[in-house]
């Protein structure tokens, strides 16, 4: 970790404070896209696989996802996973074990369903999802290295600047304030000038003193 002077060191205490007051949020941002898009896509697969136990399958876990019974929710994803695990719905089925888990504060095993859907998804979207996912739940598991690292990667165009925001969070956590500072700035370039988001990447640029 580079060296740091003391103001620097006190923008990034500051920092790692408002993740602790936010970091929630942050998450429920990332939930959000994860519900929408499953509530948009998701019914169009569970249509055309309505014929097949792949439904089923799916309905027991939203069935329970619905109840908020975490381990039900895991146990029908890990059913789905092992009965169908090149189905479309198995990821989304995975991601909502993930959500439940993390609404149980199962960091755990909201880790492992995430690196599932990120490992056997077959859909661009929804691995980014996941990734996204992912890193914030290493985030608040002090793995600021892995976290970094589950979105170093190439992603879809629509999920750019999320993706830079999620880098810079991993960064300044990590302790590396000027790789942060161009991270949040790569994630404002990707945003248009009324994007909700804009207001919260810049306050954390803020508190990192630019």
């Amino acid at each position: 970790m580079a060296a740091f002077d003391l103001q620097e060191q006190e923008q990034i205490a500051e920092l790692k404070a408002w993740w602790a007051q936010w970091g929630k949020l942050v998450m429920a941002v990332i939930a959000a896209i994860v519900i929408g898009y499953l509530g948009s896509m998701g019914w169009k697969l569970w249509q055309k696989s309505q014929a097949g136990g792949a439904a089923d399958a799916y309905a027991a876990v939203e069935k329970a996802f619905d109840a908020k019974d975490p381990l039900k929710t895991r146990a029908a994803a890990d059913a789905m996973a092992a009965d169908y695990a090149s189905h479309a719905l198995s990821a989304r089925a995975m991601l909502l074990a993930a959500k439940a888990a993390h609404d149980g504060k199962d960091l755990a095993k909201a880790r492992t369903a995430l690196e599932w859907v990120a490992g056997n998804a077959k859909e661009e979207a929804i691995i980014d999802i996941a990734r996204l996912r992912l890193s914030a739940v290493l985030l608040d598991q002090k793995q600021y290295d892995a976290a970094l690292k589950a979105v170093d990667a190439p992603q879809a165009e629509g999920f750019a600047a999320l993706f830079a925001e999620a880098r810079g969070d991993a960064l300044t956590l990590k302790g590396d304030a000027p790789a942060a500072k161009l991270a949040y700035q790569a994630a404002l370039a990707k945003l248009g000038k009324e994007a909700p988001s804009r207001t919260l990447i810049e306050t954390k640029l803020s508190a990192l003193g630019v």
